[in-house]
């Protein structure tokens, strides 16, 4: 049951900022990645201002160890983290919900930094957002332990790249659910 939604009024909230981290570079001619990608993002706008960072993933070769792979994204990844914001890390070993509860976990989380979302407000507008996709290794631990809050998609193993688009969808309908308007059944 959602319980934030008698205090989540319909406002403008474009003030708010969310920013998809992701490691590797999606092909603008990746078809429907890249269409449904570009179409969440039109969606969200009324909520908040999405922008996607890419960084490069870091090639996997049989002389190097996952672990000094994930070491080096791990230092791109903490280059932008560590400019600010409420980090979001998504791992298949963070909590997962359904998209009802995980709406009402966002609201928390988002009233907890100050968002206008439910009423919050802060000089800037809000904490920046900042959501990490990880590349095919997944994130390091120390990305893990940077993160305010961990969850996971789903208990299946999804590609990374496409990840990007769930998410983006499940962002949207979190918005549509907190303020109560149809779309989310």
């Amino acid at each position: 049951m959602i319980t934030n939604l008698q205090n989540i009024h319909r406002r403008k909230t474009s003030s708010m900022k969310i920013t998809l981290l992701t490691l590797g570079k999606l092909k603008r001619d990746s078809g429907y990645l890249a269409t449904g990608i570009d179409e969440y993002i039109k969606r969200i706008r009324p909520f908040a201002q999405v922008e996607v960072v890419e960084l490069p993933d870091e090639a996997i070769t049989p002389t190097r160890t996952r672990d000094q792979v994930l070491a080096v994204e791990e230092q791109r990844i903490l280059s932008v983290v560590d400019r600010g914001g409420y980090v979001i890390a998504l791992s298949e070993r963070g909590k997962h919900y359904d998209s009802e509860t995980f709406a009402d976990e966002w609201a928390k989380r988002l009233g907890l930094i100050g968002n206008p979302l439910n009423g919050g407000t802060t000089a800037s507008g809000g904490t920046p957002i900042i959501f990490i996709v990880g590349g095919a290794l997944g994130l390091s631990q120390t990305v893990l332990e940077r993160a305010d809050w961990v969850f996971s998609l789903s208990p299946m193993t999804f590609p990374h790249l496409m990840v990007r688009l769930i998410l983006l969808e499940q962002v949207y309908r979190a918005f549509k659910i907190l303020h109560n308007e149809p779309y989310h059944k």
